[in-house]
Parts: C-alpha cells; sequence; structure tokens
C-alpha cells in the first residue's frame, strides 16, 4: 500500500509540474501581449482605451492564476499591478514606465521558472512603484503603506486615488481574510477598512489587528456613514480612529496622518 501511495503521489506532482509548465508558457504570451500594448500606447497608437483595458484583462488572469499554479509571486506582483492601476487618474508616460516595471519583475520570474521565497518576493515589492509618483507622505523619512480593506466599486476607487494622490503605497484587498494575511505579511504603517465588509465587521477587524502584538499599535481607520454612538466608540481600541463618509473625508485624512494617525471621533483615554 505505500509503494501504491508513493506511486500515485509522484503521478501527482508530474501533473502538477506539467501544469506549472503550462502556466509559464501562458504566462509569457500574455507578457508579450502586454508589451505590445504598452508599446502602442508610448507611441499614441490605436485606441488607448482598448489597450489599457487589454493589459488590466492580462494582469488580472496573472494574479488569479499565479498561486494556483505554484507560483504565489507573480501573484502577489500581479496583485500590486491592480492596486497601482486603481490609484491612478491617468496612464502618463510616468505611468507607462511604472507598469513595464512590473512587467519586467514578472517575466524574469517566468524566465527562470522558479518562483521566488517569500522574503525575495516582499523585496521585490518594496522596489516597486506602488502608487503613481506624487507628493509623498512620510515618518522617520519613510512613505507610508496602507492597507485598504473595502469591497470593489466607485467609492473604493475614489478613495484609493485621494490616498494616492496624498502619497500612500495603497495595498487593495476585498475580504478580511486577505486583510488579516496582507496586514501581516507586508506589515503596513496604516490600515484602513469600511464598516461593513464580506465576513466580518469593521470593528472586529480592528479587534483581530489590535490582538496581535505586530500589529497592536498601527493606525486603524475605520470609514463609515453612521454613527457609531458613544458607548461604541468607549469601546474601541486604542488605535482605531472613526473617519466620517463624505466631503470633508480628505480633509480629515489628511489631519488623520498629521496627528500620527489619531483624529475624529478617537477614543477618549
Amino acid at each position: 500500500m505505500p509503494e501504491e501511495l508513493n506511486e500515485t503521489e509522484a503521478d501527482l506532482e508530474m501533473i502538477l509540474a506539467d501544469m506549472a509548465q503550462e502556466f509559464i508558457e501562458g504566462c509569457e504570451d500574455r507578457l508579450d501581449e502586454i508589451d505590445v500594448c504598452l508599446t502602442r500606447l508610448h507611441n499614441q497608437e490605436g485606441v488607448a482605451g482598448n489597450d489599457v483595458l487589454e493589459v488590466k484583462r492580462h494582469v488580472h488572469s496573472l494574479k488569479g492564476m499565479g498561486a494556483t499554479f505554484r507560483f504565489p509571486s507573480i501573484t502577489l506582483i500581479a496583485h500590486a499591478l491592480e492596486d497601482y492601476f486603481e490609484t491612478l487618474f491617468e496612464l502618463s508616460p510616468d505611468g507607462l514606465y511604472d507598469v513595464q516595471m512590473f512587467v519586467d519583475r514578472i517575466r524574469e520570474i517566468s524566465e527562470t521558472r522558479t518562483d521566488l521565497s517569500q522574503d525575495d518576493a516582499l523585496r521585490v515589492l518594496q522596489q516597486l512603484p506602488l502608487k503613481a509618483r506624487r507628493r509623498t507622505i512620510t515618518k522617520d523619512d519613510r512613505e507610508l503603506t496602507l492597507l485598504l480593506h473595502m469591497p470593489h466599486g466607485i467609492q473604493r476607487k475614489i478613495i484609493g486615488k485621494e490616498l494616492s494622490q496624498f502619497g500612500f503605497n495603497v495595498i487593495i484587498v476585498e475580504t478580511a481574510l486577505d486583510a488579516i494575511r496582507d496586514g501581516l505579511s507586508l506589515g503596513p504603517d496604516v490600515i484602513m477598512s469600511t464598516m461593513v465588509t464580506d465576513s466580518l465587521s469593521g470593528i472586529e477587524l480592528a479587534g483581530v489587528f489590535h490582538a496581535v502584538n505586530a500589529t497592536r499599535d498601527r493606525p486603524f481607520l475605520l470609514v463609515t456613514s453612521e454613527d457609531l454612538g458613544q458607548d461604541v466608540i468607549s469601546g474601541l481600541p486604542a488605535n482605531v480612529t472613526i473617519l466620517q463618509k463624505g466631503m470633508n473625508f480628505a480633509r480629515d485624512l489628511l489631519g488623520v496622518m498629521k496627528e500620527h494617525g489619531y483624529v475624529g471621533q478617537r477614543r477618549q483615554t
């Protein structure tokens, strides 16, 4: 029986290796298509909107398939590129150069046929332009990274662009599970979440990050249109700040950074 089991495991390993090889070959085809689109955009040829959509389509496919076929670093970089696109106001020449940097890093991985270690993947990510080229908010001469947990939609696009315009490196996630995973692995300086999420409420998610030593003191910005009431606010961890949706959101957000992440309806201690 053990010998039969070993043979089955060996067969499965061969199948997975073949699938990974097919993914890499398909990945290179997609990267070639992206390069063609970027060249047309750079030369201002064809229909720009169509080329941008084609690039985004290929990037989304790479993000979805990379981790499935044993290349999670490709998924990580493609995800970061999607976040970069989401915070752009327009794709300028500088933006095209930045996108090419992401594409080149993915191509380097595909050409080696070997995925990066998690540490190496994070180092590559840190060297990529995670935001458009605008003024940067810093703390102790470091660029600040903000993890944005919010479902896909117009609101997220608007807030993501405001954050990028302020100068944050923005990491966007859609589910609470992704927020916890990336919050712990990537170590953002600031965490922002909407009140209503897929599985945990924003308050519950704040509690999760407060329970972990590595993220306990990170500013957690809770975006809501609700009047939470003093009883709820007084029960929040000390690192949580309430940001009300509305016309003053951008002003209040900048105020949070100027006051080291604490402004608005802050819990009184």
